[in-house]
């Protein structure tokens, strides 16, 4: 590997966004390794991503397992010394299951979107801390926004996940934190919303495809040093918290 070739973290990075943000970094030049709960759909979707001039290394991550954020701090730290990006993209949505009780769909929403994440952020920034150009990416959603979900002719007014929708509202709030208390270290925390996208999450509606949404995340992923911190955006620029 070069020296010089940033390396980055994406996680639930073996499918729709991201896998396609996985795949846009490599195609940057970024050494990726590719979040994914089961180790071997990893090394598949690696192997499939990769050619002559890109690096994609699958890595076991779950992140509602401390283990796997453990020993992959401890992979990155032995290998690479450091990391340059996190794109924390793994999340789940529930609220189109009726038949899973509210306690348990809160839980596991809450737990994977919002705990996990945190847990890895957490557990990444002393290797953030040695880059040169540290940057974190949270794949949150315009659906959380507080601003638009009190304007009635807003064009998703009527949506209603609230478990999902909650879950990213305190992803967002866990940006801003992460914004204030890592500025100092120079390390860039942002929130990007990459709009609905026909991915098996959502059953495969509407016309973007994972390619289109990922590239608000790469964008920020690859923020060059004059760019903000503690922002929400999508691609048409910023969103209202």
């Amino acid at each position: 590997m070069n020296n010089n070739q940033p390396i980055a973290l994406v996680s639930g990075a073996t499918r729709g966004i991201g896998r396609a943000i996985a795949q846009g970094l490599a195609q940057q030049g970024v050494k990726v390794l590719l979040g994914a709960r089961n180790l071997q759909t990893g090394h598949e979707i690696a192997n499939s991503i990769l050619t002559q001039n890109i690096s994609v290394e699958a890595v076991h991550l779950d992140t509602t397992r401390q283990t796997t954020i453990d020993n992959l701090v401890s992979l990155i730290h032995k290998k690479y010394g450091h990391l340059d990006i996190l794109v924390n993209n793994a999340g789940i949505s529930l609220d189109f299951y009726p038949d899973i009780p509210l306690r348990e769909k809160l839980s596991r929403t809450f737990e994977t979107n919002v705990v996990g994440t945190a847990a890895l952020t957490d557990a990444m920034i002393p290797l953030l801390e040695k880059s040169e150009h540290p940057r974190i990416v949270n794949v949150s959603s315009v659906l959380s926004s507080f601003t638009k979900r009190t304007q009635s002719d807003w064009m998703y007014a009527d949506v209603y996940m609230p478990t999902y929708q909650a879950s990213k509202a305190a992803l967002n709030a866990l940006t801003l934190s992460y914004a204030k208390q890592l500025a100092e270290r120079n390390i860039k925390v942002n929130a990007i919303c990459p709009g609905l996208t026909a991915t098996d999450a959502t059953n495969h509606y509407g016309d973007r495809s994972p390619e289109m949404a990922a590239k608000i995340a790469i964008k920020f992923a690859l923020l060059e040093d004059s760019g903000p911190t503690g922002f929400f955006a999508n691609e048409s620029g910023a969103l209202a918290w």
